[in-house]
């Protein structure tokens, strides 16, 4: 069920860190029934994937299809890789990479591209058995993140406390991920010291104190 719950934590971040409500929120369209299809709902993810098709027949451009379109193949990928079938999986996940990489290439300084291609990035490196791609994929998502948080800096602490331990959390896990112990550290620091008596600094203090803690910082106050 690990990927079940990936993909769970997944949408929980992808609802709960703020986009720029100037942009398109193609999420919107897709989303409930991304939720429901990651939770087991083959129908509503197969519904899912023909808004995603139907975007991409119309702009086979639209970055925000793209990356929606990636999170759903990496699902895929992952209930095939659970069921022994890597044959499927294997070209599955590649594409999935594809549709990411492509989606930003296309806006890479989209709110809409950059939140979840990061968070897919971050699921998936979780649970990559392979040290060196999951270093990989986390440094991706490190980057990502650090390029939404970067643009966010002027409205930051206004943001609520979800949006701030979600963004903090996804750049400490990922830089933990991959291999950065300074720049985790920094941001779990910043998680202690400005998110107090919150699920977030337990979380965090825990992998300052013991750093084989490897359970997830993000996803704390989520449904």
């Amino acid at each position: 069920m690990a990927w079940r719950r990936l993909f769970g934590m997944i949408l929980a971040v992808l609802c709960g860190v703020a986009v720029s409500q100037a942009q398109e929120r193609f999420d919107n369209e897709v989303r409930d029934d991304m939720f429901r299809g990651f939770a087991g709902n083959e129908a509503a993810l197969k519904n899912a994937l023909s808004m995603i098709d139907a975007k991409l027949q119309e702009d086979p451009d639209h970055a925000q299809a793209l990356v929606w379109r990636g999170a759903a193949r990496y699902f895929q990928a992952g209930q095939a890789f659970r069921a022994g079938d890597a044959a499927r999986g294997q070209p599955l996940a590649a594409s999935a990479m594809a549709d990411l990489d492509r989606a930003i290439s296309l806006q890479p300084r989209a709110f809409g591209v950059l939140i979840p291609r990061a968070t897919v990035l971050l699921a998936a490196a979780r649970y990559q058995p392979d040290p060196t791609r999951a270093h990989d994929l986390a440094a991706l998502a490190a980057a990502d993140f650090e390029t939404a948080f970067a643009l966010r800096q002027g409205v930051f602490d206004k943001l609520g406390q979800h949006n701030r331990g979600e963004y903090l959390s996804g750049l400490a896990e990922s830089w933990a991920l991959a291999g950065d112990k300074v720049a985790a550290e920094r941001y779990l620091q910043r998680i202690v010291t400005e998110l107090p008596n919150t699920r977030y600094a337990e979380r965090a203090a825990a992998k300052l104190a013991n750093w084989n803690d490897h359970g997830a910082l993000n996803c704390q106050s989520c449904h």
